[in-house]
C-alpha cells in the first residue's frame, strides 16, 4: 500500500513538471506578440506624425506662396512699367457691366512649387462698389492659389486666397493760398519807402529779416523761426515753431499747365530770350510755358491775357540745373491781366507767375494779377521743393500772393492780397491710381 502511494505521488509532480514547462512558452509567446504590436504601432504613429508634420508644413509654404501672388500681382498692377504688367480696362462693348482683363489668368514658380492667380471683376450688386461713380475696373477680385506638389499628379498642400482690390487715387493735396507772402526759409525786407502788403497776413516758415528798413502792413507777421523783428508781443506770440509750425507748401501742376499752353500754341521748349526771339511787346492769350530760362530785357515788355507765365527746368530732377528761371530786367514791364468775367475754357487761375527756379522781377513796374511763385514741384525723391527766390523790385504790384523759398521786397512794391482773385484752382490734388487691398478672406477648396 506505501509504495503504491509514493508511485502515485511521483507520477503528479511529473505532470506538474510538464504543465509548467508549457505556461513559460505560452508567456513567451504573448509577450513577444505585445512587444510586436506596440512596436508596430509606435512606429505607424512615428509615420503619421511625420506625414502630418510634411502636410502642414507643405501646406503653410503653400498658403505663403498664395499671399506672394497677391503681392505679386497687386506689384504688376499697380506698375505700367513693368513688361509682363496685368492690365484691366472697361469693355468697350459693354462699358457697364463688362472688364477686359489682360493675362487674367498666370502661374509663378515650378513644376514642384508655384501659384496661379486669377482676377475677376466684382459684381454690380457688391456693397463696396458705387456703380454710380465706379467703373468695373476699379473694383476686381485676386484669387491666388498656391500649390505644393508630392509628386507630378498630387498636392501635398494647396491654399487659395481671395482679396478685394480697389482703385483708388493717393492724393497729394495742397494748401489753400492763404497767405499774401509764404516762404519756406527767409523773406527780407529792404527799400526806404518800403514794402506795402494790404489785405493778408505774412509768414515764413524760417525767419523774417528787416534791416532797419519799415514796412506797411494790415494782417499779422508770424514766423515758425526764432527771429520775428515785427513780433510786438510781450511773449513772443508771433514767433518760433512751438507758437506758428511751419505751413506746407503749395503744389503747382505744371504738367496741366503745359498741355494748357501746348494747346494754345504758347509752348517754348527753348528758353525765351528777347535778345535772339526779337525786342518790343510779346502779347499772348493763355498759359505761356517755357522750358528754360525767361529774359526780358530793358524796354521789351510781356502782356498775359487770362493766363499765367510758367517755367520749368530742362532737367528738374537734377539738382544742379540752374534754369528754370525768370528775369524781367530794369527798364522793362511785365502784366498778367484778368478780364471780368473769365471767357468760358480760358485759364482761370489762380497763378500769374510759376517758375522751379528764381523769379527776379526787377522792372520799372509791373502788374500782375494772381499768384506768383517759385517751386511747388516733386523731385525723383518725392520732394515737393519750395523753390528759389521771389526778389521784387521798382514799385511791381501783385494782387495776389506770393509763395517761394525766400522772398526779397523791396523799393515800395506792392503785394495786394485779393483772395476773390485766387479762389480758383486754389486746392491741387494729383496722384496715381493704386489697387490697394480692402479684404481679404481664404477660400477653402
Amino acid at each position: 500500500m506505501l509504495n503504491f502511494s509514493r508511485y502515485f505521488s511521483f507520477k503528479n509532480k511529473k505532470n506538474m513538471l510538464k504543465s509548467q514547462k508549457g505556461m513559460a512558452l505560452l508567456s513567451v509567446l504573448i509577450f513577444s506578440f505585445v512587444l510586436v504590436a506596440v512596436v508596430v504601432s509606435m512606429l505607424t504613429m512615428a509615420q503619421n506624425d511625420t506625414k502630418r508634420s510634411t502636410l502642414q508644413r507643405d501646406s503653410t509654404k503653400a498658403f505663403y506662396l498664395a499671399e506672394s501672388g497677391i503681392e505679386q500681382t497687386l506689384w504688376r498692377l499697380n506698375n505700367s512699367d513693368d513688361t509682363n504688367g496685368i492690365s484691366i480696362i472697361n469693355d468697350p462693348d459693354d462699358p457697364d457691366n463688362g472688364v477686359i482683363i489682360s493675362e487674367s489668368n498666370w502661374i509663378s514658380g515650378n513644376s514642384a512649387e508655384y501659384y496661379e492667380v486669377t482676377i475677376s471683376p466684382v459684381s454690380a450688386d457688391d456693397g463696396d462698389r458705387d456703380t454710380t461713380v465706379d467703373e468695373m475696373k476699379d473694383w476686381v477680385y485676386i484669387d491666388s492659389t498656391g500649390v505644393i506638389m508630392v509628386n507630378e499628379v498630387k498636392a501635398s498642400g494647396k491654399r487659395t486666397v481671395r482679396v478685394k482690390a480697389h482703385l483708388t487715387i493717393t492724393q497729394n493735396t495742397s494748401v489753400l493760398y492763404e497767405k499774401a507772402i509764404l516762404a519756406d526759409k527767409v523773406i527780407t525786407f529792404n527799400g526806404n519807402p518800403g514794402a506795402t502788403i494790404t489785405g493778408g497776413d505774412i509768414h515764413s516758415n524760417g525767419i523774417i529779416e528787416s534791416p532797419g528798413h519799415p514796412i506797411d502792413f494790415e494782417g499779422l507777421i508770424t514766423t515758425s523761426g526764432l527771429i520775428n523783428p515785427y513780433d510786438d508781443t510781450d511773449n513772443g506770440d508771433f514767433t518760433g515753431p512751438e507758437n506758428w509750425p511751419t505751413i506746407p507748401i503749395p503744389e503747382v501742376p505744371y504738367d496741366d499747365l503745359k498741355a494748357l499752353a501746348i494747346a494754345s500754341g504758347n509752348y517754348f521748349p527753348d528758353g525765351f530770350d528777347t535778345q535772339s526771339m526779337g525786342r518790343g511787346a510779346w502779347e499772348f492769350t493763355g498759359v505761356v510755358y517755357v522750358e528754360g530760362d525767361v529774359i526780358f530785357r530793358n524796354g521789351d515788355s510781356l502782356t498775359i491775357t487770362d493766363g499765367a507765365l510758367v517755367i520749368a527746368k530742362e532737367d528738374p530732377d537734377d539738382p544742379d540745373d540752374a534754369t528754370g528761371t525768370m528775369e524781367f530786367k530794369n527798364g522793362s514791364n511785365l502784366t498778367i491781366i484778368r478780364t471780368d468775367p473769365v471767357p468760358e475754357g480760358a485759364y482761370p487761375g489762380p497763378l500769374a507767375i510759376a517758375a522751379q527756379g528764381d523769379i527776379l522781377l526787377h522792372a520799372s513796374s509791373s502788374s500782375l494779377n494772381g499768384v506768383v511763385q517759385s517751386g511747388g514741384y516733386y523731385n525723383e525723391a518725392g520732394e515737393l521743393l519750395p523753390g528759389g527766390i521771389v526778389d521784387f523790385r521798382n514799385s511791381s504790384v501783385v494782387t495776389g500772393a506770393v509763395v517761394a523759398e525766400e522772398v526779397w521786397m523791396h523799393n515800395m512794391t506792392t503785394i495786394n492780397y485779393d483772395i476773390d482773385s485766387i479762389s480758383n484752382n486754389t486746392v491741387v490734388t494729383t496722384g496715381n491710381g493704386l489697387y490697394r487691398k480692402t479684404s481679404w478672406q481664404e477660400v477653402y477648396n
